[in-house]
């Protein structure tokens, strides 16, 4: 796999069970979350269960059946209307990886700006997460959400450290780290 989470920070997170820090926020039924690459919809259901908050669910395979929890979009996000083409299987669906799946896209800044507040967006695109960040912060829509819960990927043959210190550099500007496992997972809570 070209693609990856960092080995040593996921056994740590694994080691010490912080999976639970995931799904630890402040939330009320008022409340939206937007889960992008939400895969079969576990990570939504658990906080829909937990905060009854509205929901929307990106995911642009065919894993969500019958879900309760809110609003599916099935198409991938991305910084432009399209299509695309993604490699890998089930849980692991990346653009990067070589593949015939063609999935339809779509620009997500038409679905941020559609919100003025949004308590929480998840994102976990297997290393999309670098131009879908920029193309969200440069727009300025990262100022409309208060937390950010994203897991950065490792990607081979690229400059991904690179990639992620320009993001954090642009999101310390608006949000500090709540906590942070980096490539695995880490969240961002606006100040």
């Amino acid at each position: 796999m070209r693609v990856t989470p960092n080995e040593t920070t996921q056994a740590l997170w694994q080691r010490y069970h912080f999976e639970y820090l995931r799904y630890k926020y402040k939330l009320t039924p008022e409340d939206l979350v937007i889960d992008i690459g939400a895969y079969r919809g576990e990570w939504a259901a658990n906080i829909f269960t937990r905060y009854k908050c509205r929901m929307i669910l990106i995911e642009p395979g065919p894993w969500i059946v019958g879900c309760e929890a809110g609003e599916v979009i099935n198409k991938a996000a991305d910084v432009k209307d399209g299509k695309q083409k993604f490699g890998g299987d089930f849980y692991y669906t990346s653009s990067l990886e070589p593949g015939e799946k063609e999935y339809e896209t779509f620009d997500i800044n038409s679905l941020l700006s559609a919100h003025e507040e949004i308590a929480l967006v998840k994102i976990n695109i297997e290393g999309m997460e670098y131009p879908l960040l920029n193309h969200i912060i440069d727009a300025g829509l990262h100022k409309r959400m208060k937390n950010i819960q994203v897991q950065f990927h490792q990607i081979e043959g690229e400059p991904y450290e690179d990639m992620y210190a320009a993001i954090e550099s642009k999101l310390l500007e608006t949000h500090e780290p709540l906590w942070r496992y980096r490539f695995c997972w880490e969240n961002w809570r606006r100040r």
